[in-house]
């Protein structure tokens, strides 16, 4: 499962020993939207957007950032201030145990913007946004 707030996947135990736990998995670099497996159990995390300085310190000072959200700063100023001002897109593969394996990133937004949906078919990789009206496809071979 993912976890916008801390920006991590955890892994939860359904069955065995751990079942009812959870633990974390994965770090990410940024904002989850959707993670999904391919068919080597690998797990496709896309991200909405990097996680900014502001972003990092409004999460260590959660009274500032309260503070500030009370401010009478429209929302879609709040919103460039955490995704760092441009829509970007990040795709991250972790195995099943969270190594990282491979990051996919369009750190200008030129070809996609806010990735929330990720899906490997076929040696390639599906992107989609809720944001954007497109669909980009990958080759990964």
């Amino acid at each position: 499962m993912s976890q916008a707030l801390i920006k991590g996947l955890r892994k939860y135990w359904l069955k065995g020993e751990k079942a009812g736990s959870s633990e974390v998995m994965a770090i990410l670099p940024g904002f989850p939207d959707n993670v999904r497996t391919n068919e080597k159990g690998e797990f496709w995390v896309a991200i909405h957007c990097r996680r900014t300085m502001y972003a990092y310190l409004s999460s260590l000072y959660p009274k500032i950032r309260k503070f500030l959200l009370k401010l009478p700063i429209p929302a879609k100023i709040h919103y460039l201030i955490h995704i760092g001002g441009r829509p970007h897109a990040v795709v991250v593969k972790y195995s099943p145990e969270g190594k990282l394996l491979q990051i996919l990133e369009d750190s200008q937004g030129i070809v996609v913007k806010a990735v929330s949906e990720v899906e490997e078919k076929d040696g390639k990789l599906w992107m989609g946004s809720v944001l954007m009206p497109f669909v980009a496809v990958y080759q990964l071979d």
